[in-house]
């Protein structure tokens, strides 16, 4: 996958590794390995990490997504979105990035 760090949040997040910490106790919670993104509906993520398979609301966390190398040599680059700017489909996460385009013209 080549995606632009800057651009994932409007992109499909299936496929991807993710972490994740509670946003209302940031100070107590640290970064949890929740798996690997099978399915994303408006406002949950829904990852399947061995056998089991959660859900995760996405307005209540922060999540920091694995992004594979372009290279070997190059370690993993990780991103860490608040679960608000994720909110809503991707297809119209999609749209809103090409309103926000025509709009700096």
């Amino acid at each position: 996958m080549n995606i632009n760090p800057r651009y994932v949040i409007y992109h499909d997040l299936i496929g991807f590794k993710a972490y994740a910490k509670l946003v209302s106790a940031p100070e107590r919670s640290e970064f949890v390995n929740i798996g690997k993104v099978i399915d994303e509906t408006s406002n949950m993520l829904i990852t399947k990490k061995n056998i089991e398979i959660k859900k995760y609301i996405k307005k209540d966390h922060v999540f920091r997504f694995k992004m594979p190398s372009k290279r070997q040599d190059q370690e993993d680059v990780y991103l860490e979105v608040l679960g608000t700017k994720i909110e809503g489909r991707p297809e119209n996460r999609l749209r809103n990035l090409r309103k926000r385009r025509l709009l700096r013209r």
